[in-house]
């Protein structure tokens, strides 16, 4: 690692610095690498190495804690992105994350050693904010449900299990190939995932579709002229 490369427990970033070029472009690196080997423990080791933290031990006490944080800091997203090589020409995608300052890697590390899947990524567009990322559908049922249901659900809010709920519907959708089907999609799995979007999200110019009728004309447009070319 390069000598010039600041490290997270030798300094903390003030509001408006960005993270030193060299570690972000290490970051990057560790990423790219692991999308080809897929090698999980060496992904860990290579961002432990990066950040200088110590390997984490995994107990019952910091899954709690983590339960609690995510209550606060973590989302359950379901975003609809148009795709022209996608079946109906959309994507919808189911994804967990947790957002942080880099001054804050280490609850992302936890989450990281916790989940034993996902990735850290740096936000684009952003200063110092990294991301971490669920988004493998089996991992979301098999991992980040349970989790939920065990360590976050019983001390959530109500908004958050009904989120959680509408979540679980979306991915069980999914498991019986909903997404597969024009007459689903646009009757259940649309309607889901405008249930799920922020109300203040609604509206914004980085949407995709103002609404649900906009989303579901789009399918159903689409759909016929594939089907009559």
């Amino acid at each position: 690692m390069s000598p010039n490369i600041k490290k997270t427990e030798d300094f903390k970033l003030e509001p408006g610095e960005k993270l030193p070029k060299d570690m972000l472009e290490k970051l990057n690196a560790i990423n790219k690498a692991y999308s080809k080997s897929r090698n999980f423990s060496q992904y860990v080791q290579e961002l432990e190495q990066l950040f200088n933290l110590t390997p984490l031990q995994v107990t019952e006490e910091s899954k709690r804690f983590l339960g609690g944080f995510m209550e606060g800091e973590a989302s359950l997203n379901v975003s609809a992105k148009k795709l022209e090589t996608a079946q109906f020409g959309m994507l919808i995608d189911p994804e967990f994350s947790i957002t942080q300052h880099v001054n804050g890697f280490t609850h992302l590390h936890q989450a990281l050693k916790i989940f034993q899947t996902g990735r850290i990524r740096h936000k684009a567009g952003s200063n110092a904010t990294l991301v971490f990322i669920i988004d493998n559908r089996t991992s979301l049922e098999q991992k980040v449900v349970p989790f939920y249901e065990n360590y976050v659900a019983p001390f959530a809010c109500t908004a958050k299990v009904i989120r959680l709920q509408r979540f679980k519907e979306m991915l069980r959708l999914f498991g019986k190939d909903s997404h597969r089907d024009v007459k689903a999609f646009i009757e259940e799995i649309l309607p889901l995932w405008d249930s799920m979007r922020m109300q203040s999200l609604r509206g914004q110019s980085n949407e995709s579709f103002a609404d649900l009728q906009e989303a579901q004309r789009f399918v159903s447009n689409l759909n016929r002229l594939r089907s009559n070319p």
